[in-house]
């Protein structure tokens, strides 16, 4: 009797190990294989694939849910931003998670200039502990949604140290304060730097 149940103990090891390999082959795979449906803009297929039994079994629900906002925001679909942004809110497993898709969000939405859902972002951000991400947002926010200029001397003075990517997004924030200061000339100088930078990248 002992020898039986150390051999089905043996088994449901044996088992776990192999699900273990098996599930993590199969999410790489399969995660390889979405991120190129994403990248090829091939929605039809990707739905189909985020929807079938291996990756709910396979997948955790948040990226599954993660990888789904990425498709609408390829899409461009509006409504189902919102909605999906709403859902990984309420399905973050802990505070930091949350306060990710939380930035996230807020992100999206200001660089969009949607001032009612950056603001009500904006308002939960300066709920959290984060001052890094509080003074970030507030930044954005003064540029993007209040049309203020009080951030240009301090992003010149960082512009030249910044990675080209950093810079795209610096230059095109600096555009907007000078939009806003109505001085035509620097801003077109920054909007044409960031044409060409974000042809680079």
């Amino acid at each position: 009797m002992q020898d039986w149940s150390m051999r089905m103990i043996l088994v449901f090891v044996i088992l776990a190990l192999l699900y273990i390999i098996f599930s993590s082959m199969y999410r790489k795979v399969h995660q390889e294989r979405l991120l190129k449906e994403l990248q090829s803009l091939d929605f039809e297929a990707f739905d189909k694939d985020i929807r079938s039994t291996f990756t709910k079994l396979f997948f955790p629900l948040y990226m599954v849910e993660f990888m789904k906002l990425n498709r609408y925001i390829m899409a461009d679909d509006t409504a189902m931003i919102k909605e999906q942004f709403q859902k990984l809110i309420r399905i973050a497993r802990n505070k930091k998670q949350r306060y990710e898709i939380i930035s996230m969000a807020f992100e999206h939405y200001v660089y969009e200039e949607d001032k009612e859902q950056s603001k009500n972002l904006l308002d939960t951000i300066d709920q959290g502990e984060n001052q890094g991400l509080k003074d970030h947002a507030h930044m954005l926010y003064d540029i993007l949604i209040d049309h203020k200029s009080n951030h240009i001397s301090i992003m010149e003075e960082q512009f030249p140290q910044c990675t080209a990517q950093e810079k795209a997004i610096v230059g095109y924030l600096l555009a907007k304060q000078y939009r806003s200061l109505n001085n035509i000339k620097k801003a077109e100088y920054y909007e044409e730097f960031v044409k060409k930078e974000s042809a680079l990248i």
